[in-house]
């Protein structure tokens, strides 16, 4: 029968330890990037407008499940002023773009879509007229 060299034993151990710490912490879960959509809201003539009301939506989709999905990915946000309004999302999409400004009795508006890319920034121009 042969004997149990306790140092090898230990340093074998701590070896093994040490790699399985090392992999575990380092190649642990990154933590993904947020997937940005930017909407810029300007002007027939091409200026900024702050102030807008800009909706990303995805009316009439229906998920597996049969439920509509609006509510979930819905979101409003008014334009700041260099006219720029951010939407986050974790997931890509393609989306409706909305914008309204009502300025005295004028209410301008326009729409466009944007395709967010999946931990990236997208941004998409609106013109109002």
């Amino acid at each position: 029968m042969r004997s149990i060299n306790f140092k090898s034993a230990l340093i074998s151990f701590l070896i093994a330890f040490s790699i399985t710490f090392f992999t575990t912490t380092f190649s642990s879960c990154k933590k993904a990037n947020d997937t940005i959509g930017i909407i810029i809201v300007k002007d027939s003539n091409g200026n900024t407008v702050s102030g807008a009301t800009v909706i990303l939506h995805q009316d009439g989709l229906i998920s597996p499940q049969g439920n509509s999905t609006n509510s979930e990915l819905r979101k409003t946000s008014l334009t700041d002023s260099n006219g720029r309004a951010e939407f986050t999302y974790q997931l890509e999409a393609i989306f409706q773009v909305n914008v309204e400004k009502v300025d005295g009795n004028n209410t301008y508006s326009g729409s466009n879509i944007i395709r967010l890319l999946k931990e990236k920034t997208v941004t998409q121009i609106v013109e109002i007229n």
